[in-house]
């Protein structure tokens, strides 16, 4: 039983890394149609931040799984946060210092566009269940 709702977490972790993985030259494309290159190369490396953070959460929270291991889910959830906020923070500090030109609006509107696919990928992924 719990090997069962263990590979749906998972699934779904992975399905949410994938959808924002394809979604980072979506907002470039996005960007570059609306503006310009500047536009689009900040947009695709604010959404590559958000997808790593997001990657490094998914692999730090289901690390161990089970109802034996409910201590360590819950710590390495709390660590996956923390790291996916330090991930952030510390991408967005190289980003905003290093790059030029850069658009800000791009930058955040590319973290937005790939964020938002959190609430869209169990949505997908239930239809893709039902499917089968």
């Amino acid at each position: 039983m719990s090997r069962t709702s263990r590979l749906i977490d998972r699934r779904l972790a992975k399905a949410l890394v994938f959808l924002q993985a394809f979604m980072i030259p979506v907002a470039a494309l996005i960007a570059w149609i609306f503006k310009d290159a500047t536009a689009a190369l900040s947009a695709a490396l604010g959404a590559l931040v958000c997808w790593v953070a997001s990657c490094y959460f998914s692999w730090q929270s289901f690390r161990a799984a089970g109802a034996r291991a409910s201590k360590q889910v819950l710590s390495n959830m709390y660590r996956g946060m923390l790291g996916k906020f330090a991930i952030v923070i510390v991408g967005f500090i190289l980003i905003l210092s290093n790059v030029e030109p850069l658009s800000p609006v791009a930058l955040f509107c590319g973290f937005i566009l790939v964020q938002a696919m959190s609430w869209v990928a169990p949505f997908w992924v239930s239809r893709l269940q039902k499917r089968v």
